[in-house]
This record gives C-alpha cells, structure tokens and sequence, in this order.
C-alpha cells in the first residue's frame, strides 16, 4: 500500500503539469469594416439556390417507375408463361404509372393457375397447361388483354381531365 503511495506522488510530482496563465489580452480590431458582395454574385447565388431547390422538388416528385412487371411464380410452367409475356410485351402508347402483377397459383396436379393484375386490379386469368405452344398462345391473349385495358384505362383519364371536365367550382 506505501509503495503505491510513493509511485503515485513520484508520478504527480514528474509528470504533474501546471497551466500558465495568459494575463496579457488580445484586442479585436473593430475598425474593419466588410464590404458587401457585388449584385451580380448575389443574383448568381440566389439563381443557384433556385434552381437546386426546384430540382429537389421535381426529383421527389419524378420517381415513379411507369411499366413495372412483377412475376411471383412457382414453377417452370409458370415461368415460362412470364418469359414469353415479357418477350413479346410492349405497353400502349400513352400508358404510364402502371404495374403488371404476372401470378401463378398451382392448381391440381401439372396444372397452375395464372392471373394477371394490373395496379391490384385482375385483368387477366386462365388455367394454365405444360405444352409450349398453349402456353405461348396464352401469353400472346393475355398480352391482348392486358394492352386494351391500359389503352381503355389511359383514354377514360384522358377524358376526365379534359376541358368538358373540369369548371370553374363556381354554381
């Protein structure tokens, strides 16, 4: 217990340090007087700010994915059927924030049922057989299917946000 005694003062009293006080005080000059920045870097910084905030906003507001194709299959019928969808698919002109849900539900034996949504709304459904050209003639009426309803979809908002729609709020 003394030994520890005498190493802690020997260490306080070698290594121990002591704060130097500074009396003297540094004076701030007042007398400067700074100058304002020129207009034209006012403007210039104030068109930069502008224009970042309107890209943040329009970034924000722009992400939004139109053509989305979604598959939850399970098996290689299933499959398949998604492939040929997706080879051949090409959205209506026109058409945008939509997604295409592609789902396959197994059904008795080899046989599986697949369903088509399009923004959860069911477009689509047939049973779904293992012979390759079925299921490719499957894929092609359901890419018929699937490509009215969006151009049915896009002509009915079309016409609701036409001129004849819209008035003044004004009876």
């Amino acid at each position: 217990m003394r030994l520890f005694f005498f190493i802690s003062i020997y260490f306080a009293a070698c290594f121990g340090t002591v704060a130097q006080t500074d009396t003297s005080k540094v004076e701030i000059d007042t007398s400067k007087v700074f100058q304002e920045a020129p207009e034209s870097l006012v403007k210039m910084f104030e068109d930069i700010k502008a224009d970042e905030i309107k890209k943040a906003t329009t970034r924000d507001a722009a992400i939004e994915i139109d053509g989305l194709l979604v598959e939850d299959t399970k098996t290689k019928i299933g499959k398949d059927f998604f492939d040929y969808f997706y080879r051949d698919w090409e959205a209506p002109e026109g058409a945008s924030n939509y997604t295409i849900f592609i789902v396959e539900k197994p059904f008795r034996l080899n046989i599986t049922l697949i369903e088509i949504s399009i923004n959860e709304t069911m477009v689509f459904q047939s049973i779904l057989q293992p012979r390759a050209e079925f299921i490719e003639m499957l894929a092609e009426e359901s890419i018929n299917t699937t490509a009215m309803y969006l151009a049915r979809y896009e002509e009915i908002i079309r016409q609701l946000d036409g001129d004849d729609r819209s008035g003044s709020g004004i009876f």
